[in-house]
């Protein structure tokens, strides 16, 4: 329904005065305002007679016949009450000559159930056409009640000569047999969008609702009155079938020459309207589809017997309805169908986005693929070298044929192979077919009868192919090759983004591990472990790394640093980090002249264009003599923490400035002595900005883990590695870096470090 709007203001008292005064001589009704206005009337005249007793039956009926002449008959033009010798008669006049119908009842039904309401109430009624429309009239008497019109009997009351003007030839158009329960549904539904419209325009009209937008009142127009004459007569010839008790009603017309323009009128704005339906603009719901094959049936068919008529044509044979319906399945079957395909593209799309290797490529297609082509079994080849194919996935195929596909040449005879070899596609359809043109598929898949092999191209690069087995002879229609190869085309273009993904990662993993020590050394009387996990999927090379060297005699570097960015020069930076701080620690130079030498390397080798590359680092100087000492240099980095042998922990501050940022830097230097059992942990911001759900990992995080009692620094490491995957849920964010030392309580420890992963957490 359209949106309430402001009510019409509150008339005068000398409007409402002039209002009864025209009300007593003949009311004319164009809203539902009226209404009231007409039960007053009703009820007044009713007392004046002295027949109060029938007030209530007369208010009752009087409130039907108005309502129905502004919903149906184009507004009430005037109401008369007058007595009769046993009781009272109204009359009710309206603007059009078509004569009212007889409900049918039914809970689908919103309207039409008035005029046997009335006959239940009446003595006698009946309706009359007149000169501007017809009259409706009812006598009430409070003694006796009319028996139920049927529509035959109500249409031989109405006794319409067309008035004074001349009457337009009519043409007979016979349209069949239709379900007698399908028309009235239909009809009905017709009827509610019918009710549902007048009220709208009587609610815009009186000020109860918003005006209508213009559009929309020429679509209700179309609907409520150019086609109503057909309209009305099919809704009589359903009603006397229902009446007769007949299952089908056998459809005849005569209609017009205009009536043709009519029917399209009325069907296209059916149509537009069932959009409003759609969008819940209206109370009433979209057409059923059902209602819908059944309109759009006789109005085209009714159209083409008054266009042939009118061209002095004999009149063909109508299409029956249920070869429309035949024909209308048919067609919902083959959409359906290709609906469901494009369906199950568009999934293998979705799970295509998301692989990232040709294994993930392959299972996602085969899947989707077999399911939609009900075969019995699929699988992806791929080249793999110059004298071997590789088979990434298969589903559907025993052991002895998977083993068999994996030997598979390049130059063999076989489906794939030779979709592969040639770039075009093989359709194999019967058995005959299969020994005839591959032999030793007989041996191979001895119960399958048709195949299909589909070649992966992607700008004229052959990377593969699909194939597809059936237990039964198939016939490839175009339909279903379409579908085959636009599969094939997905998946080439997805196997060619995975390839391409594990080259990069391959490269990745490579340029990382040249930033790190290929080992770290055996330090007398001290454990040194490392850990490095990169971020993310391993695409990017991240700039975190640690390292570890002897720099003299009992002497040795470690280094823990952050370089910004990823990815080449991120990289670069890394490289340059770590190998200016071993040259600059070969000089027997101070810790913090060191890092002020790196600082001054990196700003003259930082270009003005890269201003935002810079490093954080810290730079630890072991020296063993009768204890154990660390010295400690700083530019940035996250504070090293430390474990003593009784469990206490200490932070160990550390301040200084960015490096390769200022010519002039801060740079802060701690000394630390290690005693039997403490234990010191280096690591890098991705450790502490591993998130979970918004949570850091935080130095909590790691005071936690340092807490627990480690036997050796490979285990603080695992512990922390372990522990972070963990509260990152296994996706990092920033790759990890971290360094451990730890002075055994007793024995001869060397070095350990965790390997790097070759596979993305």
């Amino acid at each position: 329904m359209v949106l309430r709007g402001p009510r019409r203001p509150a008339l005068t008292a000398s409007q409402e005065s002039d209002r009864r005064e025209k009300a007593s001589n003949g009311l004319e009704a164009r809203t539902f305002d009226d209404v009231a206005a007409a039960r007053a009337q009703v009820t007044r005249r009713a007392r004046e007679l002295g027949l109060e007793q029938l007030a209530y039956d007369a208010s009752l009926v009087v409130s039907e016949l108005v309502t129905n002449a502004v919903l149906h008959g184009r507004g009430c033009r005037g109401l008369t009450v007058t007595g009769v010798p046993d009781g009272l008669r109204l009359e009710v006049r309206d603007a059009s000559r078509i004569p009212p119908v007889l409900g049918w009842a039914s809970e689908h039904a919103m309207t039409g159930r008035g005029l046997r309401l009335i006959s239940s109430l009446a003595a006698r009624w009946g309706v009359a056409p007149d000169d501007s429309g017809k009259v409706v009239w009812v006598e009430l008497t409070g003694v006796s009640r009319a028996t139920g019109l049927s529509e035959g009997e109500l249409l031989a009351r109405w006794d319409d000569d067309g008035g004074t003007g001349p009457r337009p030839i009519r043409h007979h158009v016979e349209l069949g047999d239709v379900p007698t329960g399908l028309l009235l549904a239909a009809k009905s539904h017709v009827d509610n969008l019918v009710r549902e419209f007048s009220l709208a325009r009587a609610g815009a009209h009186s000020g109860l609702t918003a005006e209508i937008p213009p559009h929309l009142a020429d679509l209700i127009e179309t609907v409520v009155g150019r086609f109503a004459e057909a309209r009305l007569s099919i809704k009589y010839q359903a009603l006397a079938a229902l009446q007769r008790n007949s299952s089908h009603t056998r459809l005849q017309l005569d209609l017009p020459l205009d009536a043709a323009d009519a029917a399209i009128d009325y069907l296209n704005a059916l149509d537009e309207v069932d959009g409003y339906c759609r969008a819940m603009r209206f109370l009433t719901l979209e057409t059923p589809p059902q209602h819908r094959v059944f309109r759009r049936w006789y109005i085209e068919e009714l159209v083409a017997q008054l266009r042939r008529a009118g061209n002095g044509k004999a009149p063909r044979e109508p299409q029956p309805f249920e070869q429309r319906l035949l024909k209308e399945f048919d067609q919902v079957t083959k959409a359906h169908r290709a609906s469901e395909r494009t369906a199950r593209l568009y999934r293998v799309a979705g799970a295509l986005a998301s692989a990232s290797s040709p294994e993930a490529v392959a299972h996602a297609v085969i899947n989707e693929g077999r399911e939609a082509l009900e075969a019995s079994g699929s699988g992806m080849i791929l080249a793999a070298t110059a004298d071997r194919l590789s088979v990434p996935a298969t589903v559907g195929y025993d052991e002895r044929v998977v083993s068999r596909l994996r030997s598979e040449s390049p130059d063999a005879e076989l489906p794939a192979a030779v979709a592969l070899r040639t770039g075009q596609a093989v359709w194999i359809e019967s058995r005959q077919e299969r020994d005839d043109r591959f032999p030793e598929l007989v041996g191979l898949e001895a119960t399958t009868v048709s195949m299909c092999a589909v070649p992966l191209i992607v700008q004229d690069r052959r990377l593969g192919a699909l194939r597809f087995s059936f237990t039964e002879a198939r016939l490839f229609d175009e339909e279903e090759r379409r579908f085959v190869l636009a599969l094939a085309a997905q998946t080439a273009q997805a196997l060619d983004r995975a390839q391409l993904q594990q080259a990069r990662v391959s490269v990745s993993r490579r340029l990382q591990r040249s930033l790190l020590p290929p080992s770290l050394p055996a330090i007398p009387g001290v454990e040194l472990a490392a850990l490095y996990h990169p971020f993310g999927d391993e695409m990017e090379v991240g700039g975190d790394f640690y390292d570890s060297w002897p720099i003299g005699e009992n002497k040795w570097a470690i280094a823990i640093g952050d370089a910004s960015g990823t990815g080449p020069e991120a990289a670069a930076l890394t490289a340059l980090v770590r190998y200016t701080l071993r040259a600059l620690t070969m000089r027997d130079s101070p810790p913090v002249a060191v890092i002020e030498s790196l600082n001054r390397a990196l700003v003259s080798n930082i270009a003005p264009a890269h201003s935002e590359r810079f490093c954080t680092a810290i730079l630890g100087i072991l020296t063993l003599a009768d204890r154990v000492t660390l010295e400690l240099v700083s530019g940035g980095h996250p504070y090293p923490i430390q474990r003593r042998a009784d469990g206490t922990m200490v932070t160990i501050t550390l301040g200084g400035s960015l490096l390769g940022q200022l010519d002039e830097i801060d740079v802060s230097y701690r000394q630390v002595v290690l005693e039997p059992g403490d234990a010191i942990l280096l690591f890098t911001d991705g450790v502490v900005e591993s998130r979970s759900h918004g949570t850091f990992f935080d130095t909590k995080g790691i005071r936690r883990v340092l807490a627990n009692a480690h036997h050796s620094a490979r285990e603080i490491v695992t512990t922390l590695g372990a522990t972070v995957v963990r509260h990152s849920g296994g996706r990092l964010d920033d790759d990890v870096a971290a360094i451990a030392l730890r002075v055994p309580t007793a024995g001869r420890v060397g070095a350990e470090e965790l390997e790097p992963p070759t596979s993305s957490l």
